[in-house]
């Protein structure tokens, strides 16, 4: 089981690279036909959404830390964590990521569904 999270972190820190984000063919084979998400802008998005808006989006690098996995069914795993992205050494846009990874008949894991929560760091 270890092997399979380890393996789904390193597909999830694949994606938070702009490299992979504008590579329009990692994107169509990572991302499930029905893949949907919640953005963190709070703008839901599908597979053909999320293709488009990724090709324009401006260079960035995400980072990411603190994953819990969870096992939902042989061929299905939650991936829980917490990602920001670095400006002038200051980090910014704090965020709760969730993922549902799900493998398919050809034995390879692609991205369901995704959500980003702006996380509040600061006390309420």
């Amino acid at each position: 089981m270890n092997e399979i999270f380890e393996l789904l972190i390193g597909l999830e820190k694949k994606l938070h690279s702009s490299t992979n984000r504008h590579n329009s063919d990692f994107l169509a084979e990572i991302l499930h036909e029905d893949f949907f998400e919640f953005c963190r802008s709070g703008v839901s998005t599908n597979k053909l959404d999320t293709l488009a808006s990724l090709s324009e989006e401006e260079p960035k690098q995400i980072y990411s830390e603190n994953y819990t996995c969870s096992m939902l069914g042989d061929d299905s795993v939650l991936i829980n964590y917490h990602s920001f992205e670095l400006e002038e050494g200051l980090e910014i846009k704090h965020t709760n990521r969730s993922s549902i990874w799900l493998r398919n008949p050809a034995n390879q894991w692609q991205l369901r569904f995704h959500q980003g929560t702006p996380y509040k760091t600061e006390a309420l």
